[in-house]
């Protein structure tokens, strides 16, 4: 079945002045049976409303036809507008960075021997705060290649604020994590396997700016 979206209402509105203008002019010309012949006929605006009248009704349903196409489109605008609004607060709320994670990854990364020195809490911890924030913007790209509007904009901000800010700050983790990866508790194991997923990820999805061009 096609899609109503496919039809253009110019065309519609050609369909309609078609049925109004032809078919009553067919209808007054001789026919070539007598039982189809209206030229003559004494009642002939009974004759023509009578005939007519159906196609009126289909020109009120091709009416309503286009007020509904275009209630379709208003409200999907709508439904992109919003969707856009979420995907500026998600990359804003990754900019804003209210874990400071810059700070907790740089931590890491510097103090010595990390994964065997700390306590496994303070571990643990930490790695829960990295691996929350890295699904954060996975929450924002996966959000972005299911907007059905402009996409290019939205993820070059979120490209940009990836590469700029923590691009660099998660490889070296990565590079840290995968030296240390033998030596890992068991109790972290398993945030350390999925933390090390994540960051494969952001650095695969987010590596084309013109990905959206």
């Amino acid at each position: 079945m096609p899609n109503i979206e496919n039809y253009k209402t110019v065309q519609l509105i050609i369909l309609i002045a078609v049925i109004i203008i032809v078919i009553p002019a067919l209808l007054l010309q001789p026919a070539f049976f007598k039982f189809w012949n209206f030229s003559n006929s004494a009642s002939i605006g009974e004759t023509i409303g009578g005939i007519t009248s159906p196609f009126i009704n289909g020109i009120a349903a091709i009416l309503v036809f286009i007020a509904f196409k275009a209630q379709i489109k208003a409200n999907q605008i709508i439904t992109n507008q919003e969707k856009s609004r979420n995907i500026l607060s998600q990359i804003t709320l990754v900019q804003d960075d209210k874990l400071e994670i810059d700070t907790v990854i740089l931590s890491t990364i510097n103090r010595s021997e990390y994964l065997q020195s700390s306590s496994i809490i303070q571990i643990i911890n930490a790695l829960n705060k990295i691996l929350f924030f890295t699904s954060e913007i996975r929450l924002a790209y996966e959000l972005i290649q299911e907007y059905e509007g402009e996409k290019d904009f939205l993820y070059r901000k979120l490209y940009y604020l990836y590469i700029i800010r923590y691009q660099t700050l998660f490889l070296n983790l990565n590079a840290m994590l995968n030296n240390e990866l033998a030596n890992v508790h068991k109790d972290y194991e398993l945030i350390v396997v999925e933390l090390l997923l994540q960051i494969k990820y952001l650095n695969e999805n987010l590596k084309d700016v013109t990905l959206y061009k």
